[in-house]
């Protein structure tokens, strides 16, 4: 365990020094430290990646030249990975498979029956919140 103190502005008369700038460069009452801000409009990364995601894109099946959404364009690729016996791709496709599939036979039925797994998580619930 470490037993190094907390950095704290050094006590003293002078009047800069660390943790005491000068006067006249620090900040005025109700000015930001950022006048400008950001950017107004500028899009998030994820807004971003949702509009390259939409893009339409084009490639070759077969003789046909087809025009999709390059997110759909990737869940093929992701497919046919999965299905040339690229593992990661296999263990991927697996997996979200079944987590649609979950969420689809909710959606379909909410008033199934809870599986044995689903009953196990909610068990744990009171361990994991400490009550």
């Amino acid at each position: 365990m470490s037993t190094k103190k907390p950095k704290q502005a050094p006590e003293g008369d002078y009047k800069v020094g660390y943790g005491k700038p000068p006067e006249a460069t620090r900040f005025q009452p109700g000015q930001s430290g950022n006048p400008a801000g950001r950017a107004r409009g500028r899009p998030s990364f994820d807004e971003l990646l949702l509009e390259e995601a939409a893009r339409l894109v084009k490639f070759k099946a077969g003789d046909k030249v087809i025009h999709m959404d390059r997110d759909r364009a990737l869940v093929r690729k992701l497919m046919e990975l999965a299905l040339q016996g690229n593992l990661r791709a296999l263990q991927l496709v697996a997996d979200r498979l079944k987590q649609a599939q979950a969420v689809h036979a909710v959606k379909a039925d909410p008033e199934a029956p809870l599986t044995e797994e689903e009953i196990a998580i909610l068990k744990m619930i009171p361990d994991m919140v400490g009550a």
